[in-house]
């Protein structure tokens, strides 16, 4: 899926590498097209529970529906969270927000807790 030009500018300015050395970064269009026709996330998120899930979405996202994470969380079973971020586009880690970093680090120590020996 092309990333839009407003959001690659961004990262480009940042110095961010989206892909690890050596990543595959082209895939057929039929690989692409068979993929998402086969796998609906919304159908099987609530499989998920009882184990933790967190669902983040830039709230006006150019690459990928905002309202895919809004039905997740819908059907996602307990505990879950869904976060929103505004002014952010569709890398949220990689635009080096500290709000997304400190969410997810106090979402990772609330369920999964460093254990210190």
């Amino acid at each position: 899926m092309p990333i839009p030009g407003h959001v690659k500018d961004n990262l480009d300015k940042q110095k961010v590498g989206m892909l690890a050395p050596n990543s595959v970064e082209m895939f057929s269009g039929r690989d692409r097209a068979e993929h998402v026709r086969r796998f609906r996330a919304e159908e099987v998120v609530g499989n998920i529970a009882p184990r933790p899930l967190l669902l983040i979405h830039a709230a006006k996202d150019s690459v990928t529906p905002t309202e895919q994470s809004v039905e997740m969380f819908k059907r996602a079973g307990q505990p879950s969270e869904l976060h929103l971020f505004s002014g952010l586009d569709h890398f949220l880690f990689a635009e080096k927000s500290t709000r997304v970093w400190t969410m997810m680090r106090g979402w990772l120590d609330n369920y999964f807790p460093a254990v210190k020996s």
